[in-house]
Order: structure tokens, then sequence, then C-alpha cells
């Protein structure tokens, strides 16, 4: 479940992913008046139904610069649907079990989808970015520049803003144990 830590970075996350910039993606347009055009990301919360997908969906709902899309109840379980939404996403949430993760994530066959993690199933892939954007300036570059995004859960975040500020000042040493 998310803290409002963590829900924050996994936001923040989202907003300033390089892959949002206009620049960058394919977007699709909705008329919003006879002479202007507005682009929408499209997300989807694969697992919006759960505790945290609801959360998320919650958060971005007031943003008018995200079509948020989603799956009909009785599809939820259809590989076929989550895959085409998956597909068609400019960004996918997973706020599912490890496992359920790892299958939604195996779905994307494109090079545009930006997906971000919530679960603990990518936290220690070389392959995932993992971190929190509000950390430091190379932690946001970083996830700014990923396609595969691992949210730290609510632990983790409490425990890594704990600690790193604390490091990087050079109080702690980088390479001493510490045990919570």
């Amino acid at each position: 479940m998310f803290t409002k830590a963590s829900a924050l970075s996994f936001l923040l996350a989202v907003a300033s992913t390089d892959a949002f910039s206009p620049s960058s993606i394919p977007v699709s347009y909705s008329r919003t008046s006879s002479s202007s055009l507005e682009a929408k990301k499209k997300i989807f919360i694969d697992g919006e139904a759960g505790t945290t997908g609801l959360q998320v969906r919650d958060r971005l709902a007031g943003r008018d610069d995200l079509e948020i899309i989603s799956i009909a109840d009785e599809l939820r379980k259809d590989v076929d649907e989550r895959k085409r939404l998956i597909n068609e996403a400019d960004c996918v949430i997973l706020c599912l079990p490890d496992d359920a993760s790892k299958e939604a994530a195996s779905m994307v066959d494109n090079d545009r989808t930006v997906v971000i993690d919530a679960s603990t199933a990518f936290r220690v892939d070389d392959d995932w970015t993992y971190g929190f954007p509000e950390l430091c300036t190379s932690q946001k570059e970083e996830i700014q520049s990923s396609k595969r995004i691992s949210n730290p859960g609510c632990y983790p975040t409490g425990f890594i803003a704990l600690i790193r500020p604390l490091v990087d000042a050079g109080i702690v040493p980088a390479d001493t144990p510490v045990t919570v």
C-alpha cells in the first residue's frame, strides 16, 4: 500500500518522465474547442480496482493533461484486453502483486510505453530504475530517462529518505552497515 510519500514519488515519476515530454511520445488528441487541440497522455492503471490502484487513479483524476484508460470490470482478468490496453498506453502503472506485475510487464510489445511498477517484483532488477526523484538530481534524471521504473514502497521510502541525506553529508559513511 502507498504512503503519501511513496505515492507522491510515484506520481512525480509519472509527471517527470522524459517519455512524457511533448516531443518524445506519440500523442492522441482530443478536440477541446473548434480551434485548439490538446495532447493527452494515456495512462493505464493495471490493478485499478485495488487499494493502490484506486489511490493512484484518484490522484491522477484531476489532471487534464492525462487520459486514464480503464478496463471493463468483466474483462479485468482477460489477458488479451489487458495486453491491448497496456500497449495502447503511454504509461502503465502496475498496482498488482509481484507475479501479476511480471506477467503484465512482459505484455509490453513496443518501445514507447513507460512502465511504473508498485510491487517488489523489479526493485532489484538491473533493467529497471529504482528510487524516487525527490532524493537527488541524478536520481530524477535517471527516472526521467527510464522506460521501466520500480517504485519504492513505504518502508524503503522512509528508510532511504532518512539515511541518504546523512550519507550524502558524510555523517554516515556509505559503507556502514545499517540495520533497521
